[in-house]
């Protein structure tokens, strides 16, 4: 089924999961502009540090992450996001471990968003980053199967003051199914200028609004919109255990 929506009711808030600094901008930063501009409180729980996206042979790890965090947080100005987390995992080393789905559910129990959106894990297409898999795993996993149960990770809850949440819904973007597509007209200069602040992962950066609105123009084609993001989409049945594709 395929759902056009324009988002006009913004969720209250949101959580981004994302493996490494510019794959939210490159795959969702017309959403999160849109949201923002509508009192959507968004927050980005950053995996890795991004410390081996380089091909420069004079480049040294702890140089290119301070670099990296630097561009994602100028990114995340533009867009209007309330707050970035990083997590700080080595580039190519995120590993699908209780640690770090602790880590995640901890975000989603402190931050209680509404929606949670990651890398959709589940291609059959085409290849991805390791790194884009296990973040996208894993962020499933701590929405299904950890936050919203006080019986996991229970610590979070006797010695952090936290408590279980329940997420309402989850858009997983990079997916080869997607049944969501949000018309992104108002967005897509943001996303183009957010991207641009990840100077050290751009060619030919003076192209970067051209190639944004190009590809989300193509998207936008299949479910008549001029520019779009496409999504799949997971909704919550009130009964915590039970979830559905929409």
């Amino acid at each position: 089924m395929k759902i056009i929506t324009s988002m006009d009711n913004a969720p209250r808030s949101a959580l981004l999961v994302t493996p490494h600094q510019d794959d939210a901008e490159g795959g969702c930063a017309g959403v999160v502009s849109r949201w923002a501009r509508r009192g959507t409180e968004v927050v980005y729980l950053l995996c890795t540090n991004g410390d081996k996206g380089s091909t420069d042979p004079d480049m040294t790890s702890p140089a290119l992450a301070a670099i990296r965090e630097r561009e994602q947080l100028e990114a995340a100005k533009v867009l209007g996001v309330k707050d970035v987390v990083f997590l700080r995992h080595p580039d190519g080393g995120l590993e699908d471990s209780l640690e770090l789905r602790a880590q995640v559910a901890r975000e989603i129990r402190r931050h209680r968003p509404e929606v949670v959106m990651c890398i959709d894990p589940f291609r059959s297409v085409s290849h991805t980053h390791r790194d884009h898999r296990v973040s996208g795993m894993v962020a499933l996993d701590a929405v299904f199967t950890y936050a919203w149960s006080s019986l996991h990770f229970p610590e979070q809850i006797s010695k952090e003051g936290l408590s279980p949440h329940g997420v309402s819904e989850i858009y997983l973007w990079g997916s080869e199914a997607p049944d969501v597509y949000v018309d992104i007209t108002e967005g897509v200069e943001a996303k183009a200028l957010s991207l641009s602040k990840h100077v050290s992962q751009m060619r030919e950066p003076e192209r970067i609004p051209e190639r944004v609105r190009s590809r989300a123009k193509a998207v936008g084609e299949r479910a008549g919109l001029p520019y779009a993001e496409a999504f799949r989409r997971i909704r919550r049945d009130p009964a915590l255990t039970h979830w559905s594709e929409v």
